[in-house]
């Protein structure tokens, strides 16, 4: 047993000497960009290094996970041999230091990037036909980093050596006996849910991610925190992006601009409150107002005779994740990774919650779901909002739906009487989830709500009551009046079929032109959308074609909003010369503008359809329609080389 035990003491000796050498080059990252962090004070920069140990850690046992078996194996006196420990050593010296080389290395790159090193920089560079001519010029350059590593490699194979361990290891190794798997084979298994857990980066749901990094401190010191090979490890296999020039940069503004500053006659900021109500799975199918159908969301069509509604209006993408991140930037998803997982995902942009900050508003993100699903909590530290509430939050597990998180009645009433407590002007984003798949009602509501042959629509209607009563508190709180309501959803659900729909009673059928429209590359993104202001004359129909990305730029330019900010969409409240909405799936893009869907593959358009008239989409007219399909080409391209330019080079801000 002692042999053993020393040979965990000699692992446990080992890594932490190999964090210790992360921390001395996250202590070099710091002075060579300190003027590129915020510094509250010694305490919380003490803070910043202890949560990067976390990164570390993560990063340290997946790369030496083989010598970590090594080390707790019960493989008896086979570990006391000198080539088995040779192999150990000299793998753990070359392995890590060449981790701390790329993580120096990073720390002068920085500066130019202002975000740690992905994968896509490390293919970018050295895939470079200049990389091998300008090595030696970056190597004479910035001599004091390899200064650094050398005298971190030396300290390290000093320290690395355990010669005296190994020796009194090798003097207490008796013979082997089958008995001693007995007390070996638990601690093993003991030791592997640690390492199972380290290499995860604790406890939570998902393993930790670089967006994670802005839980635990600022965005602008997040990359402090982490560590550059944990952001090429967890970015690697990520899809990177080409960039496409088919115009120049200025004709791309001219035709499709994304940096946005307008101007009013009275200069005088309007400080609304801002809510945000996002739905989940709410597709404009299931709206009896916008269907000419009885419909499933009867409080929301109500709401959306009083609003601005918005008839022709899209989600971005199908992803959630994806919604949450393009109304809050104005920010359109035009690359399959969903930008949080992305390889870009370091990159600076400005959102709401950081604009209207500065504005003096106090920002809040609701999602009554489990703190860590779809890494949402995480999203709302980087998008700068100060306070996130979800299902940990609320505090009461008598509403837990058993799947996701607080069944959505309990928790938009907890948001009601949340906002109540805020300051005044304040932005608040609530997402829903109770019409999420498994589609859970609460047993006290399944009479009110019963089952249907399309699983979504009671929820649906249970989500939309839960809407209503929010709104019924709501009103009665004296904010109420000056708070600007935004209701979306932020993909559609289940569309249903021809076989679905002839089961229902004629009252809530679909027509065979919306049973088709649902179902093609238009409809199937096809959301409801309304701005609501109590406290104001805002209503209408929109027949416009409007989409998510939109959303920023129409709330700021309502809001008498005069600085720059970057947005792909334009504000309902201007003339827009081009109402689109797009999105990308498998590199494939789809563009909409009023009755027409464009398909462009990244190189030409390949379909073109009226949905209008052809709401199957039958009939290509890419040959019929050159001039429209040239039109509407010409604003996908200039819209994603801008797309491409700005995430590539980190412009995503002014």
């Amino acid at each position: 047993m002692k042999t053993y035990l020393l040979h965990l003491l000699l692992l446990f000796k080992r890594l932490a000497l190999i964090l210790c050498m992360f921390l001395l080059a996250r202590l070099f990252f710091l002075l060579l960009n300190n003027a590129h962090f915020t510094h509250p004070g010694l305490a919380e920069t003490l803070r910043v290094f202890i949560v990067g140990m976390r990164f570390d850690l993560s990063v340290i046992v997946y790369f030496n996970l083989l010598v970590i078996l090594m080390h707790i194996l019960p493989l008896g006196n086979i570990k006391n041999k000198k080539a088995y420990q040779a192999f150990i050593r000299y793998y753990m010296i070359i392995v890590n230091s060449l981790l701390i080389l790329i993580d120096l290395a990073d720390a002068r790159y920085f500066d130019f990037t202002l975000k740690r090193s992905t994968a896509f920089q490390y293919y970018f560079i050295t895939g470079s036909d200049d990389f091998l001519t300008l090595l030696p010029r970056f190597i004479t350059d910035y001599w004091y980093v390899g200064l650094y590593w050398a005298g971190l490699l030396a300290l390290f194979s000093f320290l690395f050596h355990s010669g005296k361990m190994q020796k009194k290891i090798r003097q207490r190794a008796g013979r082997f006996k089958i008995k001693h798997l007995l007390y070996q084979l638990p601690v093993f298994i003991i030791l592997s849910g640690l390492i199972l857990v380290g290499a995860r980066g604790g406890l939570q749901n998902k393993p930790l991610t670089v967006s994670n990094a802005t839980k635990y401190t600022s965005v602008q010191n997040a990359p402090l925190a982490l560590n550059t090979p944990f952001a090429i490890m967890t970015t690697f296999g990520h899809k990177n992006i080409d960039y496409k020039e088919y115009f120049t940069l200025e004709q791309c503004h001219e035709i499709f601009p994304v940096r946005h500053q307008y101007s009013y006659p009275d200069p005088a900021f309007r400080k609304i409150n801002i809510v945000i109500i996002l739905l989940e799975s709410f597709s404009r199918e299931y709206s009896g107002y916008l269907n000419g159908t009885k419909g499933y969301t009867p409080f929301l069509d109500s709401l959306m005779q009083h609003s601005l509604c918005f008839t022709n209006a899209y989600a971005t993408a199908t992803r959630s994740i994806d919604a949450v991140h393009c109304i809050t930037t104005g920010i359109a998803p035009l690359m399959d990774d969903p930008f949080t997982l992305s390889v870009y995902n370091t990159n600076r942009f400005a959102s709401l919650a950081t604009i209207l900050k500065e504005k003096d508003y106090q920002t809040a993100f609701f999602h009554g779901g489990t703190n860590g699903t779809l890494n949402i909590d995480s999203y709302a530290d980087m998008a700068g909002f100060e306070w996130y509430f979800g299902r940990s939050e609320y505090g009461n597990e008598d509403d837990y739906d058993g799947y996701w998180g607080i069944y959505d009645h309990a928790f938009l009433q907890y948001f009601a009487r949340k906002l109540n407590t805020f300051k005044e002007p304040f932005f608040a984003f609530e997402f829903t989830l109770s019409s999420h798949n498994p589609y859970q009602i609460p047993p006290e509501y399944e009479e009110m709500f019963p089952e249907d042959d399309v699983h979504i629509h009671p929820v649906i209607r249970y989500t939309d009551f839960a809407l209503q009563q929010f709104f019924k508190t709501a009103s009665e709180m004296p904010w109420f009046n000056n708070t600007l309501f935004v209701l979306l959803a932020d993909h559609t659900g289940h569309s249903v079929s021809a076989a679905e729909n002839m089961r229902k009673e004629e009252e809530y059928r679909l027509n065979d032109l919306q049973l088709q429209y649902y179902k093609n590359l238009a409809g199937q993104y096809a959301i409801p959308l309304l701005f609501y202001f109590p406290g104001d004359s805002l209503a209408g129909r929109c027949d416009f074609t409007f989409q998510q990305s939109d959303i920023v730029p129409s709330i700021l330019d309502y809001m008498n909003y005069n600085q720059a900010f970057v947005a792909f969409g334009s504000s309902a409240f201007r003339d827009g010369k081009a109402r689109m909405a797009f999105q990308c799936a498998h590199d494939v893009y789809t563009l909409t503008q009023g009755n027409y869907t464009l398909v462009f593959d990244g190189q030409e358009s390949v379909s073109l359809f009226n949905t209008k008239k052809d709401p199957g989409q039958k009939h290509n007219l890419i040959d019929q329609e050159k001039q429209l399909a040239s039109e509407m080409e010409k604003y996908i391209k200039a819209a994603l080389q801008q797309y491409n330019y700005r995430m590539i080079n980190n412009k995503l801000f002014p």
